[in-house]
């Protein structure tokens, strides 16, 4: 009987705990900036259409929800990123696969 080397099955759990992870603060982010679009572009009424490809979303406010977007989305995927690493160094005591400490080279 051949044994599968423990790496495989670390590496292949990183991958499902970082996915999760990255999931998960996607769809905050995504609650977070709709909220914060509506404060900044002082939307009030509940009806207004929150789609950036209907014609009655104008070009200022599709600019201004794409910047949002973008920045929102990039400040999420370092915080998970961030956060599953940490997650995983206080579970296991090691750090992730792949992003162990590199061998000095003399």
């Amino acid at each position: 009987m051949q044994r599968v080397p423990d790496t495989i099955g670390r590496e292949r759990m990183w991958k499902v705990v970082s996915t999760v992870t990255g999931m998960v603060a996607a769809l905050l982010a995504r609650k977070v900036i709709r909220a914060a679009y509506r404060v900044v572009s002082n939307e009030t009424d509940p009806a207004t259409p929150f789609d950036p490809a209907d014609a009655r979303f104008s070009w200022a406010d599709a600019l201004l929800w794409a910047a949002a977007a973008g920045i929102g989305l990039g400040i999420a995927k370092v915080v998970s990123a961030r956060v599953a690493s940490l997650g995983w160094k206080v579970a296991t005591g090691t750090p992730p696969p792949g992003l162990g400490e590199e061998p000095s080279v003399v």
